[in-house]
């Protein structure tokens, strides 16, 4: 399978018994600005944006989406239940040739431990594999991140590698583990639990 990419491609919206991904909308600004300004949200990730970064991250998650190397795309996640913004998830293409994306995802502290993020990126790796036809995804996190790597490992995610001090966050050099999903075994195993 090829991957099936127009140049340029609305986003679409996707939906699970509780939650939706959707594009952003300006109005989302004060709930993305929450938690990406959040100390505690942001200590694996990077420091707290400020406002004007936040803005961008908006104007971003609602452009449409663009196919090229490295461009970040993504959608907010969404309650159903009120339709408040909780979170985004995001993928880029990391390799053309290899069809590789990589995923990454943020969630507002305010909902964690509700398996609202393992439901998104179910929603949004299905999407990728099915709809766009890559072949692997990858996550990368800072190892002390456990919440995040318990979400990729839930879901197939197998651990690729370990790279120590390997990027700057802030002011402080932290290590990365890579995750890494096929889509041959993501079918395999939404046929075991089908």
């Amino acid at each position: 399978m090829k991957v099936n990419l127009d140049a340029q491609q609305l986003a679409p919206t996707l939906k699970a018994d509780n939650i939706y991904l959707r594009p952003a909308t300006m109005a989302d600004y004060s709930a993305i600005k929450a938690f990406r300004q959040n100390p505690e949200n942001c200590r694996y990730i990077r420091p707290p944006e400020s406002d004007s970064d936040v803005l961008k991250v908006v104007q971003q998650l609602s452009a449409p989406w663009q196919f090229t190397l490295g461009h970040w795309n993504g959608l907010v996640i969404c309650l159903q239940a009120d339709d408040s913004v909780v979170g985004e998830i995001v993928f880029r293409i990391e390799d053309w040739q290899n069809q590789r994306a990589e995923l990454g995802y943020r969630l507002s502290e305010t909902v964690t431990g509700q398996g609202i993020c393992t439901k998104a990126a179910h929603l949004l790796i299905h999407y990728l594999f099915n709809e766009l036809g890559f072949f692997k995804i990858v996550a990368k996190c800072d190892p002390r991140n456990i919440a995040s790597y318990r979400v990729m490992e839930k879901l197939g995610f197998v651990r690729e590698a370990f790279f120590k001090q390997h990027y700057l966050n802030g002011t402080q050099w932290t290590d990365q583990v890579d995750y890494g999903l096929l889509r041959a075994n993501w079918q395999n195993k939404q046929t075991l639990l089908s």
